[in-house]
């Protein structure tokens, strides 16, 4: 399973509120998560890692997490 973050997803920081409402759809889907600890010059702590399937699908508008509606497509 191709496992990713939402740095190398979305070609930037996601930010915390973002994060939340991923992780959060990811628990109600049932979607396996991992995690990665990462050290660098912005960022040291723990990150999460999504199978890049289900990040296409909240992204693109498969999930509709959105809670205004609106697709939540960035990058």
């Amino acid at each position: 399973m191709n496992m990713i973050s939402l740095y190398d997803y979305l070609g930037r920081a996601a930010g915390p509120d973002l994060g939340k409402q991923v992780a959060t759809a990811a628990a109600k889907a049932g979607v396996k998560s991992e995690i990665r600890e990462v050290s660098n010059i912005k960022y040291t702590g723990p990150i999460m890692l999504y199978p890049r399937s289900f990040l296409d699908l909240y992204f693109k508008g498969g999930l509709n997490e959105s809670t205004n509606g609106k697709q939540m497509l960035f990058g």
